[in-house]
């Protein structure tokens, strides 16, 4: 049964009355007489029904712009759960328009025309299809169109590093706190010291400097969430050390010096060399060297000279003019002999530490009084000799 409506209903009717017999034509279809059952109009409406007789079809054409959705598309086609995504579209000749499909917030809402927009938020791992169908003027002008959106879990929370540099210090002085992260949307500090505790943290990555002002070991923690609820944990130490005491103010007078301004060349050299030495008879020479990073071993040796004698107190120390040191670290020279060190293990030398400055003290004393002095001249002239093994 087709409906027709009002004027054209009407002129239909008559059209068909006056030409029994004849075709009746119908949305430009001519449709031949004899396959109508019946023709009827309303009184109320002025509407028009045709009805054919079974197994006889008639597809309507649709007269005039037809309805259309130009644009439908979504904000990004995949999105981790917990996050939103815009779904908009365009229209043109649309008198109705259906939402379907898709998830919470999509499905059965109210699509405006001819233009909308539309924001959902996807909770849930999945893919998902979204369907939206317009209806235009005449009937069966219909149109869909969709988009797909696929919704993925969240990486876990990772905190991939989370450090101290440099991890061991001295009283009041600072440490620099380095952390990246993956998939956090929050951060907590606690533990540690210097104010960590309260810090609000930044992401995925950042710095901050960390005072200390105690002498003890500080564990810092960081804990990380991610959007579902996942955590990750990582930690970091700091040691930090009593600030060492200065050198005491030794008890003879003296002279220091550097190595490589008395050597001419920097530690662990010379191999081998001898060089003059200028020594307050009632004092001391101290010579400066750092160990680095060397990795070797050696021997010093004081040589009595034409123009003084003499008994020499040699000693390796942290500071200049300390001759209280262990018995490997000191010699006694009358003629002859040395005071080796090693930097490499060497059995039997006076062990030094990579990366610490060492004084090779040097005097006529027994390294506490002055009065105690072997050299009858002045100045003191020895030779101080060293080998490198």
């Amino acid at each position: 049964m087709i409906k027709l409506k009002g004027l054209i209903a009407f002129c239909l009717l008559v059209l068909f009355s006056s030409t029994a017999g004849a075709d009746v034509i119908i949305d430009n279809q001519s449709i031949p007489s004899a396959e109508i059952d019946a023709i009827s109009i309303s009184p109320t409406t002025g509407n028009i029904f045709v009805t054919t007789f079974d197994g006889y079809t008639v597809t309507p054409v649709v007269v005039g712009n037809g309805v259309s959705i130009s644009s439908f598309t979504v904000s990004q086609g995949s999105v981790v759960a917990g996050g939103s995504v815009t779904l908009s579209w365009s229209t043109a000749n649309a008198i109705s328009c259906a939402a379907t499909g898709g998830i919470d917030g999509w499905d059965g809402s109210t699509v405006t025309i001819p233009t909308g927009t539309r924001s959902v938020n996807a909770a849930t791992e999945g893919v998902y299809t979204f369907v939206l169908t317009c209806n235009g003027s005449e009937i069966g002008d219909t149109v869909t169109s969709q988009v797909v959106l696929t919704v993925t879990q969240p990486g876990g929370v990772a905190i991939t590093s989370f450090a101290a540099s440099p991890a061991t210090i001295f009283e009041g002085d600072s440490t620099l706190l380095s952390w990246n992260t993956e998939n956090a949307v929050s951060c907590t500090p606690s533990g540690g010291a210097g104010g960590w505790s309260v810090l609000s943290i930044g992401l995925p990555t950042a710095t901050t400097t960390i005072t200390i002002s105690t002498a003890d070991t500080y564990t810092f923690t960081l804990t990380c969430q991610d959007s579902s609820g996942g955590q990750a944990v990582a930690t970091t130490s700091v040691v930090v050390d009593v600030e060492p005491d200065a050198c005491p103010t030794p008890p003879l007078s003296g002279t220091t010096t550097t190595w490589a301004s008395f050597w001419l060349q920097q530690f662990p050299d010379p191999r081998y060399d001898n060089r003059y030495a200028t020594i307050n008879r009632t004092g001391y020479l101290a010579i400066e060297f750092n160990t680095g990073s060397v990795v070797a071993n050696g021997k010093l040796f004081t040589v009595e000279t034409t123009v003084t004698d003499g008994v020499r107190l040699g000693a390796i120390s942290e500071c200049p003019g300390d001759f209280d040191v262990a018995p490997e670290c000191d010699y006694v020279w009358g003629i002859g002999g040395g005071l080796p060190w090693a930097t490499d293990g060497y059995v039997g030398a006076c062990q030094l530490q990579p990366n610490t400055t060492y004084y090779f003290n040097v005097t006529y004393t027994d390294g506490v009084s002055g009065a105690t002095t072997s050299c009858s001249s002045s100045p003191c002239i020895t030779t101080i000799q060293h080998v490198r093994r």
